[in-house]
């Protein structure tokens, strides 16, 4: 009996999370459908993908950006992580940061219209994750290179020689939490947004009629 109650228990869990899932499609179609919080994803979304490509090969743009470089050099070499953005679409690591800036500019969109409809609570509590799933995004696929710099020293006292590779693997571990905790932060927004519309269609809908 405990066994049977147990696989009961995780079905209606799963069909439950399903539903949220689904209600949570929902309400980010239905945002995606005004053109400010469009606009606004969007532009959240080019700026997390040019910031992801900058970075990707650790931190060595930035150094050159603030050297004693001439300003069209420094302007070529933002030009140059632009245009990077765009070869991001032809490779399955670009394609990580991608999909990784999306959710976050999904993110952002979806928090600005729940803060403003009263969801402050929530929204700071997803948006908390959200920080969270960002700055192990950066440090698993954003900075490679400066994620593993920063992994090793760590983890050398641990692993000793086989730090390095160790480094590597965590690194693949961080990728997985940070778009699990990404996936959630919008799903999860996009939930209460569905939540808002409907409240506010039923207030509509059996609101007391002027004669």
């Amino acid at each position: 009996m405990k066994k049977a109650f147990s696989w009961s228990s995780i079905k209606d869990s799963f069909s439950l999370a399903l539903d949220r899932i689904k209600l949570g499609s929902i309400g980010i179609s239905y945002l995606l459908t005004f053109k400010k919080y469009l606009l606004l994803f969007v532009l959240a979304w080019a700026f997390f993908l040019y910031f992801l490509t900058f970075f990707k090969d650790g931190s060595g743009n930035l150094a050159l950006l603030f050297s004693g470089i001439s300003s069209d050099q420094k302007l070529s070499l933002l030009w140059r992580a632009m245009l990077s953005c765009f070869g991001n679409f032809t490779s399955l690591y670009g394609l990580s940061l991608v999909l990784l800036s999306l959710l976050q500019g999904l993110a952002i969109s979806l928090m600005v219209y729940t803060w403003r409809h009263k969801y402050k609570d929530q929204t700071l509590s997803s948006a908390s994750t959200s920080t969270v799933a960002s700055a192990l995004g950066f440090v698993a696929l954003g900075c490679p290179s400066c994620g593993i710099s920063l992994l090793t020293p760590i983890l050398s006292a641990l692993a000793g020689a086989s730090a390095s590779i160790l480094a590597e693997r965590v690194g693949v571990l961080l990728t997985i939490v940070a778009f699990g905790l990404l996936f959630y932060s919008v799903f999860h927004l996009g939930y209460l947004v569905f939540v808002i519309v409907s409240a506010r269609k039923y207030k509509e809908k059996h609101a007391p009629k002027n004669h």
